[in-house]
């Protein structure tokens, strides 16, 4: 993080200067990221992702805690590989315009900044080939964050189909599975695929919003609520041919 500009900003009584962008306010573009997950070119040597414009890098898990920590992205042959031979890179957003959003008394629950897609905090990785060629993307929705911000990441797949629209969505509902029931009288699993014009990307939309199997809205024992029991997310991935994104649960 970088910690020394928001203390120097403070500590001064400065707003940031005009130089961090054309205006003196503090705009929205300020606290876009350096890089972000759609800067990145498949087809391309993971070399050319550079380490300097983004925060931490690290072997992914598919959505969950980070793995071994990495100094560089060409250290991905540290990460062991998936089923299809790629190895999976995560790595956060630089936070830089956070702190100067910050110091600026910037509302960020507006303005989101930190690892995000469509203002949802998410989790990014690359898919590397053996070869260190950049053969995916994968994005998937972060659970770490509080119940309230948790319950709406299901809806991230909205702007995903928007983004997509012309990739010839193919789109299905997945049925109630044993155990499973709805938050309230919602439920919704979803699963979509889809393939770029060329023929070239194919991609994969997984987005649910339910209760799993013991997971229950009331405590049976004590009828007090139990806050943060539901399942909520949005899991996307985007491959070159011949590889394929992950399949139909």
């Amino acid at each position: 993080m970088r910690k020394n500009l928001l203390l120097v900003l403070f500590s001064l009584g400065l707003s940031a200067p005009a130089s961090f962008g054309q205006e003196a306010s503090f705009g929205q573009e300020l606290i876009q990221p350096v890089y972000s997950i759609w800067e990145v070119v498949l087809g391309q040597p993971v070399s050319q992702v550079s380490d300097g414009k983004v925060g931490e890098i690290a072997c992914g898990t598919a959505g969950g805690p980070p793995g071994q920590a990495l100094v560089s992205f060409e250290d991905f042959m540290a990460c062991g590989p998936e089923a299809s031979g790629l190895r999976e890179v995560e790595f956060s957003y630089d936070d830089e315009q956070d702190y100067v959003a910050l110091a600026q008394e910037v509302d960020l629950r507006f303005l989101r900044g930190g690892t995000s897609v469509f203002a949802h905090p998410v989790i990014v990785s690359l898919l590397v080939d053996p070869a260190g060629v950049v053969q995916g993307r994968r994005i998937v929705t972060d659970n770490r964050i509080g119940s309230a911000e948790r319950r709406t990441a299901f809806t991230l797949i909205r702007n995903f189909k928007a983004r997509y629209s012309k990739w010839s969505l193919n789109c299905a509902d997945i049925a109630m599975k044993e155990g499973e029931q709805p938050v309230g009288k919602q439920f919704v699993h979803e699963f979509c695929t889809g393939q770029s014009p060329d023929g070239s990307t194919l991609i994969a939309i997984e987005a649910s919003y339910l209760r799993k199997k013991g997971q229950r809205g009331i405590n049976q024992e004590t009828q007090a609520v139990n806050t943060g029991y539901f399942e909520s997310q949005t899991r996307y991935e985007e491959v070159l041919a011949p590889y394929t994104p992950v399949s139909a649960p």
